[in-house]
């Protein structure tokens, strides 16, 4: 009997076990997990989308500012708070690692982070300029580090290596989450309650995390979870963590990191001016942008639908991450192409319908990815939020890099035929970075 006990030990899959339990998922828990990530992406998403993509660049106009100032100013408003959620998402990674409660390391920083990030949401439509509405944002932009890192630090601390494709792609549900802010965005967009809009993205917001913490399993207590250190070597040590991963032993982690950061630039760059580029670049009233944003929202949240639903649960069979990625990477320079060669609301459509897929099949894997490639020692240690903040740093960067860059090449050339090009380009760049991986397929 023992025997056979032991020889039913050595068979079990590592990879198929629980970090945090060591016991297998079942389908009714990987259900639980899906289910909690897929409500997390697609409302947090939503509202971003829906109140700082579009009602506040909407919102700009109506304050009085021209075309080109309103491009400028949404530059410096996206841009200024992004470097504020690029430094509070690796700040609030690494400290929730020595977070010490009966709570978990995890879950008081998304209750407290979805507070906040809804209170800044909702004061984006209490204000009327711009020094004001950077303030709102960066408030926002806060409280976003806070639910969003230990979110996805959550599929590292708690979820086995062989389901992490499919859990993967429920946090990638942003895909989902962006047709589902523009559809909204296009119920308020020129509406005489137009900024009850920011309510709502509020609501959405703070219950992003909420929500999934109410659905998933209760995470165990950390706080005998320091080995006997007193409060002050805990706090050293959290500082201590705040350094930068070491190089050695992270090669693959960084150019995860650099081909992350290039893949949301060329999203994020067309993505992010889709209702100036209908206004602006197309010639459309604003009547016709909110229609066609319908439209628009419609045909992305169809494609990324399917890019979920088939690259998540595909790179977990075939035990690959690096190739739906580099089906991702054609997908994205076709769609930015599309509007170069027609200069009309079918070309966005078509941006929409390539680039959209492409984003679905790039995000259901790109978390499993960025996990997969943390460095073993902390994946054993369960301090795998520095790395994902890292990693989510790398995401902002890129977000802070497409606004900016797509207005100073508008500023300069006064078309977007150039950010089109240039989207393409980054796309082609972080596919590279992403292929030259070595230890994860």
């Amino acid at each position: 009997m023992q025997t056979a006990q032991s020889n039913s030990e050595v068979l079990v899959d590592p990879d198929t076990l629980s970090p945090e339990t060591g016991e297998p998922f079942s389908r009714a828990m990987t259900a639980r997990y899906l289910g909690a990530f897929v409500i997390f992406a697609i409302l947090n998403c939503a509202a971003f989308v829906l109140n700082g993509n579009t009602l506040m660049p909407q919102h700009l106009k109506d304050l009085g500012y021209n075309e080109t100032e309103a491009t400028t100013a949404l530059g410096t408003i996206t841009s200024l708070t992004a470097i504020v959620g690029l430094l509070s998402g690796y700040i609030w990674g690494a400290f929730s690692d020595h977070t010490r409660s009966r709570f978990g390391k995890r879950t008081p920083w998304i209750f407290a982070g979805s507070i906040v990030a809804g209170i800044g949401l909702y004061l984006l439509g209490s204000f009327g300029d711009v020094p004001s509405l950077t303030a709102s944002y960066m408030l926002n932009n806060l409280g976003q580090g806070a639910i969003q890192t230990p979110m996805f630090a959550i599929l590292a601390d708690r979820v086995p290596k062989s389901v992490r494709g499919t859990l993967s792609a429920g946090l990638g549900a942003t895909a989902l989450g962006t047709p589902v802010g523009q559809f909204l965005s296009s119920l308020f967009l020129g509406q005489p309650y137009q900024n009850m809009g920011f309510v709502v993205g509020a609501l959405m917001i703070a219950a992003s995390g909420i929500i999934p913490l109410l659905i998933l399993p209760r995470e165990r207590s950390s706080k005998n979870d320091g080995d006997g250190k007193s409060g002050a070597e805990a706090a050293k040590e959290a500082l201590e963590n705040l350094l930068p991963p070491k190089l050695k032993g992270a090669h693959d982690f960084y150019k995860a990191c650099g081909g992350r950061l290039l893949m949301m630039a060329s999203y994020a760059m067309i993505s992010q001016y889709t209702l100036y580029i209908f206004e602006n670049y197309v010639g459309l009233t604003v009547q016709e942008a909110a229609k066609a944003m319908g439209t628009l929202s419609a045909v992305t949240f169809v494609v990324s639908l399917i890019g979920l639903a088939v690259s998540g649960p595909l790179s977990d069979r075939i035990k690959a991450r690096k190739m739906p990625i580099a089906i991702a990477c054609v997908l994205f320079i076709i769609g930015t192409l599309c509007p170069v060669a027609f200069r009309s609301v079918n070309g966005v459509l078509l941006y929409a319908a390539f680039a959209g897929l492409g984003y679905g099949v790039y995000i259901a894997v790109d978390g499993a990815l960025n996990v997969d490639v943390i460095p073993e020692e902390a994946q054993h240690n369960r301090t795998g939020g520095k790395y994902i903040g890292f990693g989510n740093l790398a995401n902002t960067c890129g977000q802070v890099l497409a606004p900016a860059t797509t207005a100073m090449l508008v500023a300069v050339t006064g078309t977007y035929y150039s950010a089109f090009i240039v989207s393409a380009l980054c796309a082609l760049g972080g596919v590279l970075l992403i292929l030259w991986i070595k230890n994860v397929k």
